[in-house]
């Protein structure tokens, strides 16, 4: 994830493994080609590339030059390149933590000197670019056969490692929130709130595992319930009615003040196992504030029934949307926050550091 991009567990647990040891957050490389909708997001990588990033003691952002094309003839180039640029940063006491399976970055580590390499399945990368499907899996596979430890943030990613490595030092290590950072709000009420009614939200990328039928559905049944979208949006065709808002990306600092005005949360992901394989970072940003979620059943999500809503189909959704908004229970709320708290950042940060100690005793 670039490091300007939405804020999630890379840069939240960049910042807190570097309190102690130097962290170099490098920019992606990306798993498919440029398209139109990256332009935005190249201009900001080019902004990057010309000024030094420091934003903390001990933490670094390198840009490095590449050209975004997965032609083969441009691996053979951008390796060249990558080596070149990433080679000074590395010596036989770096720990090398990859979090996307590049083959770009395969062919970056032949012939490099480190100390472990760590590998870190955040998603099923495979489903999320179908049509680079069969290099994308050639290359996790190299990862996980590779690594010297591999943190896998749901169970189902953890028994897809082990099922291409038995012997796989697999540790599962899931997904959290900045606790305190969520239950300081601000008080000032952003301009998307001054509309009157119930808000059901939802915060995050936009993108092509998202049910926009479901959404459809639920907005025509219930026109009194205002549909409010924020984050980037990756895909051109979505449901358009007066009371669906889409109001794209907003300053992280920015997030809990919208979440708390939300009536109901939405995980509204498409059933695929691909959603089998999340472990939704929002889950607990929404659970941080004591509010009612709303999703379709998920595995990451079944142990959680009776804290969030889960729903088998749509016509189920709509009625758990009812349910939550007519709840009156505070001691749920209380329980959603514990259960929040329980999976701070810094808890999560703890964690991983153990790992990595052990891995290198």
């Amino acid at each position: 994830i670039d490091w300007d991009f939405i804020h999630q567990r890379p840069q939240h647990l960049a910042k807190r493994l570097s309190i102690n040891d130097e962290f170099i957050y490098v920019q992606p490389f990306g798993l498919r080609n440029l398209n139109l909708s990256d332009i935005s997001r190249l201009f900001k990588r080019l902004q990057f590339f010309f000024r030094f990033h420091n934003p903390k003691k001990n933490l670094y952002i390198k840009n490095p030059f590449f050209i975004p094309l997965q032609f083969h003839f441009f691996k053979k180039i951008n390796s060249s390149f990558l080596k070149y640029q990433i080679n000074p940063l590395i010596d036989s006491n770096t720990i090398v933590w990859v979090t996307y399976p590049s083959n770009l970055i395969v062919r970056l580590l032949d012939g490099l000197t480190y100390q472990a390499l760590i590998y870190e399945m955040m998603d099923d990368y495979p489903l999320v670019h179908p049509a680079f499907q069969k290099e994308i899996s050639n290359s996790e596979e190299w990862f996980i056969r590779n690594a010297s430890l591999v943190i896998a943030t749901s169970d189902s990613l953890a028994e897809k490692a082990k099922k291409i490595k038995k012997s796989a030092q697999v540790r599962v290590i899931k997904n959290g929130v900045d606790f305190e950072f969520f239950i300081q709000i601000p008080k000032e009420i952003p301009k998307e709130f001054n509309i009157t009614g119930k808000i059901a939200g939802y915060v995050g990328s936009i993108e092509k595992w998202i049910d926009f039928d479901l959404i459809d559905f639920l907005s025509k049944n219930r026109p009194d319930i205002n549909f409010l979208f924020i984050g980037p949006r990756r895909i051109k065709h979505v449901p358009k009615r007066k009371n669906i808002s889409y109001i794209g990306p907003v300053n992280y600092e920015w997030i809990p003040t919208y979440c708390q005005r939300f009536d109901v949360c939405l995980i509204p992901f498409l059933k695929s196992p691909f959603s089998d394989s999340i472990n939704p970072v929002k889950l607990f940003e929404y659970l941080a504030l004591g509010k009612p979620v709303v999703s379709y059943r998920m595995k990451e999500l079944e142990c959680y029934q009776g804290i969030v809503y889960l729903a088998e189909n749509k016509e189920e959704f709509l009625t758990l949307i009812d349910k939550a908004l007519s709840e009156s229970d505070e001691s749920i709320a209380k329980m959603r926050k514990e259960i929040a708290r329980a999976n701070d950042w810094g808890i999560i940060a703890e964690k991983i550091k153990k790992e990595i100690e052990m891995l290198l005793a």
